[in-house]
């Protein structure tokens, strides 16, 4: 039993040496791809024209986030991190009053460039508004 063990470790000791000592052979035409461009900050602007608190949410890649909450009456300048951002760098924004049952969600936002985000929140949350510069 003892050999046994003895000659498996030798085999293991043996297989990370072998490797080891490998080297490594370029391919030839390869070219190393183009680094990834990072996403551009996304500032977005939030105007709440509302009674009540709002709470945020952002939905991504079929993902829904609880991102910030804007006080009642208050205006509100945050950026959107890169993360939040989906995939596609398609986003939408959802919006929903505390202590009411209504809500609101806007259209497919999509973040092209250094892409500024204004969200109007009205009283009514069904006619708050979302514009894109």
């Amino acid at each position: 039993m003892h050999a046994q063990s003895t000659s498996f470790a030798l085999a293991v000791l043996f297989t990370a040496f072998v490797s080891g000592c490998s080297r490594s052979i370029p391919v030839k035409d390869y070219n190393e791809p183009a680094p990834v461009a990072l996403a551009s900050p996304v500032t977005l602007e939030v105007e709440n024209h509302n009674w009540a608190d709002v709470v945020l949410y952002l939905l991504h890649d079929g993902v829904q986030t609880r991102f910030t909450q804007v006080a009642a009456a208050h205006s509100l300048s945050i950026e959107i991190p890169e993360n939040l951002q989906g995939q596609m760098r398609v986003i939408r924004i959802a919006a929903r009053r505390i202590g009411g049952s209504d809500s609101y969600v806007s259209q497919a936002i999509s973040l092209r460039g250094n892409s500024a985000v204004r969200f109007t929140i009205e009283s009514n949350l069904n006619h708050s508004s979302v514009g894109v510069w």
